[in-house]
């Protein structure tokens, strides 16, 4: 199996955008994205043609992009945005290894397992404050980064989606609404401004998993298992 099996069974099924402006585009920010990685080591960004406006990454070093969805992008800076995020995915650990034996399954199946394992509340909305940083780190603008998300929210009311944009309560998709994070974005951009960084939340959010971890521990072993079963249960309707 070659270095990345995912890319190649990706390149068989879709059809790959080889030349033009959206190569020319994609290549720019993933230079600029990670400067001083070598070739060799950089994630590379592939324009696939496919039917849905989404942007997706795997095991390897690629990061896929629809052409679709690479349309709606004015500019670099909301490209970058995109390109970010699944960069940051990678960086936050969040990219599981596929299972043994998918190359059996159609490879769409593959990209939805990923996609669904990659996905959530805690994972996009890390990847996004991360991706801001790294577009912040790279000179891009601010403002037109966030305008990427603001042409997703164009997509999802272009197909009837508000829930998509605004959300609801009970809302149980595994992205937050587009509005939350558009707001999430901006305010970590006034957050690094002022010296922040994602990192120190992970940091404090680690230590109190571990925290958390050792008085589960520490219940099991005076109080046995269900005791420690109650205290999880407690600690996670906080």
């Amino acid at each position: 199996m070659g270095e990345d099996a995912l890319r190649a069974e990706i390149e068989r099924e879709f059809v790959v955008e080889r030349e033009g402006w959206v190569v020319e585009r994609t290549t720019r920010v993933d230079e600029r994205l990670q400067p001083g990685v070598p070739a060799a080591e950089r994630l590379h960004t592939l324009v696939l043609w496919s039917e849905a406006h989404t942007a997706f990454t795997g095991p390897g070093r690629t990061i896929y992009f629809s052409r679709r969805l690479l349309e709606r992008m004015a500019d670099d800076d909301a490209t970058a945005m995109v390109v970010a995020h699944e960069l940051a995915h990678h960086r936050l650990g969040h990219v599981p290894a596929l299972p043994r034996g998918w190359l059996l399954l159609p490879v769409r199946l593959a990209i939805a397992y990923l996609q669904q394992r990659i996905a959530g509340a805690d994972h996009e909305r890390d990847a996004d404050l991360l991706g801001i940083e790294l577009c912040l780190d790279a000179g891009y603008d601010p403002e037109r980064c966030v305008a990427a998300f603001e042409h997703l929210a164009n997509v999802v009311v272009d197909y009837g989606d508000i829930d998509g944009w605004l959300g609801r309560p009970g809302w149980t998709r595994r992205h937050p609404p587009l509005a939350e994070r558009i707001a999430a974005v901006r305010a970590h951009v006034e957050a690094v401004r002022r010296g922040h960084r994602l990192s120190v939340d992970l940091d404090e959010r680690r230590k109190r998993k571990r925290k958390r971890n050792r008085r589960l521990a520490t219940a099991a072993a005076v109080g046995g298992a269900a005791v420690a079963a109650a205290l999880f249960v407690l600690r996670r309707r906080r």
